[in-house]
């Protein structure tokens, strides 16, 4: 496993997907994943440090652990079946028990970084910062120069759209475009 830290989330721009940018910082080595709109706004949202009244549900999850005395030790991303990926929680225990909890990577992510746990991914799931794979899986397509991580002031316009969209439209959308290809 390495040690690997949110670079970005980004935008497939045909699909309107949310693609988290995981990155090793030793290797420069990358895991593209594939997330929901409502995830990437809750990862999104400790990127950009903003803060909410009330818990929301990766917040809320913190608070349930902490509160059992539990304490978020990592998060592993460990394989991939088919085109899914694979993931625990490992949370230590108040005996000191360390115990794994399957969940999906991009809810492990937004809890990991509201507990300051640190992510690792399974070093056969890097990829060169080159090369990204499309979700299906099947096909990869070489970047170039105008293939990057959204900046700032595009992520910001994404957190807007993800706020504004509601999941009416965002299915009628996706059933068109579906039917479309």
């Amino acid at each position: 496993m390495v040690r690997v830290e949110v670079e970005n989330i980004v935008l497939n721009i045909t699909t309107s997907t949310p693609i988290v940018i995981l990155k090793d910082r030793q290797s420069g080595a990358i895991l593209p994943i594939v997330i929901g709109l409502f995830e990437a706004q809750a990862i999104l949202l400790i990127l950009e440090k903003e803060e909410f009244p009330r818990p929301l549900t990766h917040d809320l999850l913190k608070s349930v652990i902490e509160k059992m005395n539990g304490k978020l030790i990592r998060l592993e991303i460990h394989s991939l079946k088919g085109n899914t990926y694979y993931a625990n929680l490992v949370i230590e225990i108040a005996n000191g028990t360390q115990i794994k909890i399957d969940c999906r990577p991009s809810d492990g992510i937004a809890l990991a970084l509201r507990a300051s746990a640190p992510i690792f991914a399974a070093e056969n799931l890097m990829e060169s910062p080159d090369v990204v794979k499309y979700y299906a899986g099947k096909d990869s397509l070489q970047t170039s120069v105008s293939d990057r991580p959204i900046n700032q002031k595009e992520a910001e316009e994404f957190r807007k759209y993800l706020e504004q969209l509601n999941a009416r439209d965002f299915w009628k959308k996706l059933k068109d475009e579906t039917q479309e290809s």
